[in-house]
Protein backbone atom coordinates (compact mmCIF):
# COMPACT_ATOMS: atom_id res chain seq x y z
CA UNK A 1 0.00 0.00 0.00
CA UNK A 2 2.35 2.38 1.03
CA UNK A 3 4.57 1.69 -2.35
CA UNK A 4 0.76 2.25 -4.12
CA UNK A 5 0.63 5.70 -2.14
CA UNK A 6 4.35 6.76 -3.29
CA UNK A 7 2.96 6.42 -7.03
CA UNK A 8 0.05 8.24 -6.47
CA UNK A 9 1.74 11.37 -4.96
CA UNK A 10 4.42 11.60 -7.91
CA UNK A 11 2.28 10.85 -10.82
CA UNK A 12 -1.31 12.02 -9.43
CA UNK A 13 -4.06 9.44 -9.49
CA UNK A 14 -4.80 9.34 -13.46
CA UNK A 15 -1.28 8.94 -13.93
CA UNK A 16 -0.69 5.49 -12.11
CA UNK A 17 -1.46 2.20 -13.57
CA UNK A 18 -1.96 -1.37 -12.44
CA UNK A 19 0.66 -2.36 -13.70
CA UNK A 20 2.83 0.45 -12.14
CA UNK A 21 1.71 -0.32 -8.54
CA UNK A 22 2.79 -4.44 -9.30
CA UNK A 23 6.30 -3.18 -10.83
CA UNK A 24 6.59 -0.58 -7.72
CA UNK A 25 6.10 -3.73 -5.31
CA UNK A 26 7.74 -6.45 -7.21
CA UNK A 27 4.61 -8.49 -8.48
CA UNK A 28 2.41 -9.50 -11.27
CA UNK A 29 -0.99 -7.12 -11.89
CA UNK A 30 -2.97 -10.48 -11.82
CA UNK A 31 -1.89 -10.80 -7.61
CA UNK A 32 -2.89 -6.26 -7.32
CA UNK A 33 -6.20 -7.82 -9.21
CA UNK A 34 -7.02 -10.29 -6.49
CA UNK A 35 -7.18 -7.41 -3.72
CA UNK A 36 -8.08 -4.11 -5.71
CA UNK A 37 -10.35 -4.44 -8.86
CA UNK A 38 -8.99 -0.62 -9.96
CA UNK A 39 -6.18 1.84 -8.95
CA UNK A 40 -9.49 3.95 -7.48
CA UNK A 41 -9.59 1.07 -4.50
CA UNK A 42 -6.59 1.17 -3.89
CA UNK A 43 -6.04 4.88 -3.36
CA UNK A 44 -9.35 4.52 -1.33
CA UNK A 45 -7.79 2.11 0.93
CA UNK A 46 -4.82 4.43 1.18
CA UNK A 47 -7.40 7.25 2.74
CA UNK A 48 -9.12 4.92 4.77
CA UNK A 49 -5.32 4.16 6.65
CA UNK A 50 -4.47 8.04 6.38
CA UNK A 51 -7.70 9.00 7.90
CA UNK A 52 -8.34 6.85 10.56
CA UNK A 53 -4.59 7.23 11.56
CA UNK A 54 -4.80 11.30 11.70
CA UNK A 55 -8.24 11.43 13.32
CA UNK A 56 -7.28 10.99 17.14
CA UNK A 57 -4.49 12.93 16.41
CA UNK A 58 -7.38 16.11 15.75
CA UNK A 59 -9.97 14.89 18.05
CA UNK A 60 -7.23 15.60 21.05
CA UNK A 61 -6.61 19.52 19.36
CA UNK A 62 -10.32 19.95 20.10
CA UNK A 63 -11.33 21.36 23.31
CA UNK A 64 -14.88 23.00 23.17
CA UNK A 65 -14.76 26.26 24.88
CA UNK A 66 -10.84 26.32 25.07
CA UNK A 67 -9.08 28.69 22.30
CA UNK A 68 -7.88 26.39 19.35
CA UNK A 69 -4.07 25.77 19.22
CA UNK A 70 -3.31 26.41 15.76
CA UNK A 71 0.53 25.84 16.03
CA UNK A 72 -0.46 22.30 17.38
CA UNK A 73 -3.07 21.88 14.45
CA UNK A 74 -0.37 22.78 12.32
CA UNK A 75 2.14 20.13 13.53
CA UNK A 76 -0.20 17.55 13.28
CA UNK A 77 -1.39 18.23 9.95
CA UNK A 78 2.57 18.28 9.01
CA UNK A 79 3.19 15.12 10.73
CA UNK A 80 0.43 13.56 8.26
CA UNK A 81 1.92 15.02 4.96
CA UNK A 82 1.58 11.85 3.40
CA UNK A 83 -2.66 11.90 3.81
CA UNK A 84 -2.70 15.61 2.61
CA UNK A 85 -0.99 14.45 -0.61
CA UNK A 86 -3.22 11.37 -1.00
CA UNK A 87 -6.30 13.88 -0.67
CA UNK A 88 -4.88 15.86 -3.82
CA UNK A 89 -3.69 13.44 -6.25
CA UNK A 90 -6.69 13.77 -8.07
CA UNK A 91 -9.31 11.10 -8.65
CA UNK A 92 -12.90 10.83 -9.05
CA UNK A 93 -15.98 12.57 -7.41
CA UNK A 94 -15.84 10.67 -4.96
CA UNK A 95 -12.30 10.63 -4.06
CA UNK A 96 -12.71 14.94 -4.66
CA UNK A 97 -16.04 14.49 -1.96
CA UNK A 98 -13.61 12.94 0.67
CA UNK A 99 -11.30 15.83 0.38
CA UNK A 100 -14.06 18.24 1.30
CA UNK A 101 -15.16 15.57 3.96
CA UNK A 102 -11.59 16.57 5.87
CA UNK A 103 -12.22 20.08 5.16
CA UNK A 104 -14.97 20.45 6.44
CA UNK A 105 -14.60 18.35 9.40
CA UNK A 106 -12.00 20.73 10.04
CA UNK A 107 -13.79 23.25 10.34
CA UNK A 108 -16.51 21.83 12.55
CA UNK A 109 -13.91 21.18 14.64
CA UNK A 110 -12.09 24.92 14.44
CA UNK A 111 -16.19 25.59 15.33
CA UNK A 112 -16.83 23.43 18.19
CA UNK A 113 -12.89 24.84 20.13
CA UNK A 114 -13.91 28.40 18.74
CA UNK A 115 -16.69 27.98 21.02
CA UNK A 116 -18.40 31.45 20.16
CA UNK A 117 -21.55 31.47 18.02
CA UNK A 118 -19.89 35.17 16.30
CA UNK A 119 -16.66 33.56 15.81
CA UNK A 120 -17.87 30.53 14.44
CA UNK A 121 -19.11 32.60 11.90
CA UNK A 122 -19.76 31.05 7.96
CA UNK A 123 -17.00 33.64 6.79
CA UNK A 124 -14.70 33.10 9.64
CA UNK A 125 -13.71 29.42 9.67
CA UNK A 126 -13.38 29.00 5.82
CA UNK A 127 -11.28 31.82 6.43
CA UNK A 128 -9.13 30.48 9.27
CA UNK A 129 -9.33 26.92 6.96
CA UNK A 130 -7.94 28.35 3.64
CA UNK A 131 -5.53 29.98 5.42
CA UNK A 132 -4.26 27.04 7.25
CA UNK A 133 -4.38 24.88 4.03
CA UNK A 134 -2.12 27.55 2.46
CA UNK A 135 0.54 27.78 5.14
CA UNK A 136 0.47 23.81 5.36
CA UNK A 137 0.96 23.30 1.56
CA UNK A 138 4.10 26.31 1.48
CA UNK A 139 5.64 24.69 4.65
CA UNK A 140 4.99 20.81 4.48
CA UNK A 141 3.05 19.47 1.15
CA UNK A 142 5.52 21.45 -1.49
CA UNK A 143 7.90 19.52 -2.73
CA UNK A 144 10.51 22.01 -1.40
CA UNK A 145 9.00 23.73 1.29
CA UNK A 146 9.70 27.34 3.06
CA UNK A 147 10.26 28.18 6.23
CA UNK A 148 10.94 25.90 9.30
CA UNK A 149 7.57 24.03 10.12
CA UNK A 150 8.23 24.72 14.07
CA UNK A 151 8.59 28.71 13.65
CA UNK A 152 5.71 28.88 11.08
CA UNK A 153 3.75 27.02 13.75
CA UNK A 154 4.08 29.13 16.84
CA UNK A 155 4.01 32.18 14.29
CA UNK A 156 0.80 31.06 12.42
CA UNK A 157 -0.73 30.13 16.02
CA UNK A 158 -0.13 33.38 17.17
CA UNK A 159 -1.18 35.03 14.08
CA UNK A 160 -4.56 33.97 13.73
CA UNK A 161 -5.35 34.08 17.29
CA UNK A 162 -4.54 37.83 17.25
CA UNK A 163 -6.88 37.74 14.22
CA UNK A 164 -9.86 35.87 15.63
CA UNK A 165 -9.20 38.03 18.65
CA UNK A 166 -9.83 41.50 16.18
CA UNK A 167 -12.58 40.02 14.44
CA UNK A 168 -14.28 39.24 17.78
CA UNK A 169 -13.69 43.07 18.68
CA UNK A 170 -15.48 44.26 16.23
CA UNK A 171 -18.55 45.83 15.67
CA UNK A 172 -21.44 45.09 13.17
CA UNK A 173 -22.14 47.62 10.59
Amino acid sequence: MAAAGELFIRHGFEGVSMGMIAEKIGTSRPTIYTYFHHTEGILQALLDERLAAINPDLESLVVPGQPMDFGALFTVLSNHRQLLLLLSCGGSAELRERREAFDDAMIGGMAGALGSRRLASDALLPLISGLLRGVVYETVVRETPTGDPQEVAEQLNAFLRGGVQAVNGQQPN
